[in-house]
C-alpha cells in the first residue's frame, strides 16, 4: 500500500514533501533529472504517520543508499505550480531541512547516482555553488534565498 501524503481533488494534486539540503563548503547537492530542464533539491514525499525529518532521511536512503542526519530545519514552502513533467496544477507543502553525511567520505565525491531501480537511469546529484544555481534553471527558486537566511523561513510561491 502507497502511503505517500499525495492526493488528487478538483483537477488540483496535493503533495506534503521534504527537500534535503547537503552543503560542502560553498556547494549544495542537487538533483538533476535528465527528463527535465530544471535542477532540484534531492527528497520525496512524507509518508502518513512519518514526521518530515525521518522522510528526509528515508528518502536520501531509498534514493543513494547512503546514511544522513538532521542539522537544522530551515523552513517550509507552500508551493503552487504547474508540472513540467505532466502539465497538471500542484499544491505542495514543502519541508525544507538541512542534514549532514554520516560518513564525511561522501563530501570527496564530484558525482552522487541514484540507486532506485524506477529512477536511476534519470537521476543524478552534483555539488554547484548557489551563484552557479541562480544562472540555471533551478526549482522552486525561492529556496536559493532561503538557503543564505540564518533563520527559519516560511514562503508562499505561486
Amino acid at each position: 500500500m502507497n502511503k505517500d501524503i499525495q492526493f488528487e481533488k478538483n483537477d488540483i494534486i496535493f503533495n506534503y514533501r521534504v527537500a534535503i539540503i547537503i552543503r560542502n563548503d560553498k556547494k549544495i547537492l542537487v538533483q538533476n533529472d535528465d527528463r527535465a530542464n530544471h535542477y532540484t533539491l534531492p527528497g520525496g514525499r512524507c509518508e502518513l504517520a512519518e514526521n518530515s525529518i525521518n522522510t528526509g532521511i528515508r528518502e536520501f536512503k531509498e534514493e543513494t543508499g547512503i546514511d544522513i542526519t538532521l542539522k537544522k530545519k530551515i523552513g517550509i514552502l507552500e508551493n503552487f505550480f504547474t508540472s513540467n513533467f505532466n502539465g497538471k496544477k500542484y499544491h505542495e507543502i514543502l519541508m525544507i531541512h538541512e542534514y549532514a553525511f554520516n560518513d564525511d567520505n561522501f563530501y570527496n565525491k564530484s558525482l552522487i547516482t541514484n540507486i532506485e531501480k524506477k529512477k536511476k537511469e534519470h537521476l543524478s546529484y552534483i555539488w554547484l555553488s548557489i551563484d552557479v544555481l541562480k544562472k540555471l534553471n533551478f526549482k522552486p527558486e525561492i529556496i536559493l534565498d532561503m538557503l543564505e537566511s540564518k533563520e527559519f523561513q516560511h514562503y508562499i510561491a505561486d
